[in-house]
């Protein structure tokens, strides 16, 4: 009987200090779904002002950086979340990866001139992870990820076409034809025996074009015999002067100029 008493009392004190220790929470494991393991990523924006001309083209670039490294790569993108402006023909993005044992990634948005008349576009696209899901589950879940609202202003500009020919085919001998556009003036010359360019010029802009002689008696120096050129606006209005037989010599002088309207 007392071999029971002990054998019992035995197995309620063991109970006891069993129990006793599971309720002591200090002594049990991390949680295993604490967000405390997941890396946290800091964003900084660089690329300047969010209100700007698409002509500029700018690029607006986040750093990415984790407070921890982890085994895993972690891919980031944006999320177009606002705004009209169209992905491949306005804007378009370079996602990023923090590699497996590193920090640090960039990703960036890349604005176009699009050429066409549109006004005043807006984009607002939103940092995400990914765009695997399992990305998702890499980062801290309380991670503020920013958010980047662009306003993209029209830049319309049309196509001028200059042809330039020489016909002993040695390029111009010091003709050339200057084009003045909002005063910044570039120069435009036959390079050996034809040279065809495209002249852009935005809407609103003041233009001019000019013929410049080398010589100007048909002869050397500047056998302006040989010159010849073209100019086609953008509406198919058409100028040319000299010619490519040694027939005639272009005028010196302005060519046309104005205003330009785009079609």
């Amino acid at each position: 009987m007392n071999k029971f008493k002990y054998i019992l009392s035995s197995a309620i004190l063991t109970l006891f200090l069993f129990g006793c220790e599971a309720e002591k929470p200090s002594q049990d494991p991390e949680d295993i779904g604490s967000t405390d393991r997941y890396p946290t990523p800091s964003f900084t924006l660089t690329g300047g002002s969010t209100s700007f001309n698409e002509r500029d083209e700018p690029v607006f670039v986040y750093d990415i950086v984790f407070d921890r490294v982890i085994d895993r790569p972690v891919d980031f993108t944006f999320e177009q979340i606002g705004g009209d402006a169209e992905l491949h023909t306005d804007y378009d993005l370079v996602p990023g990866t923090v590699p497996a044992f590193q920090n640090e990634a960039q990703i960036s948005v890349v604005i176009h001139r699009d050429g066409e008349f549109e006004g005043t576009e807006s984009l607002v696209l939103k940092v995400v992870s990914g765009p695997s899901l399992a990305n998702t589950y890499l980062v801290n879940p309380d991670t503020n990820f920013p958010t980047l609202d662009l306003t993209i202003e029209n830049w319309l500009v049309c196509v001028w076409t200059l042809f330039c020919s020489d016909t002993y085919g040695d390029g111009w001998n010091g003709g050339h034809v200057n084009v003045d556009i909002d005063g910044v003036v570039t120069e435009y010359v036959a390079e050996e025996t034809t040279s065809t360019y495209e002249v852009l010029i935005p809407d609103g802009s003041s233009y001019s074009f000019e013929y410049v002689s080398g010589g100007g008696t048909g002869a050397g120096p500047g056998w302006e015999s040989e010159n010849y050129y073209s100019l086609t606006a953008p509406d198919g209005t058409f100028w040319e002067d000299g010619s490519m037989d040694y027939s005639s010599i272009p005028a010196e002088g302005i060519i046309t100029d104005g205003i330009n309207a785009c079609p």
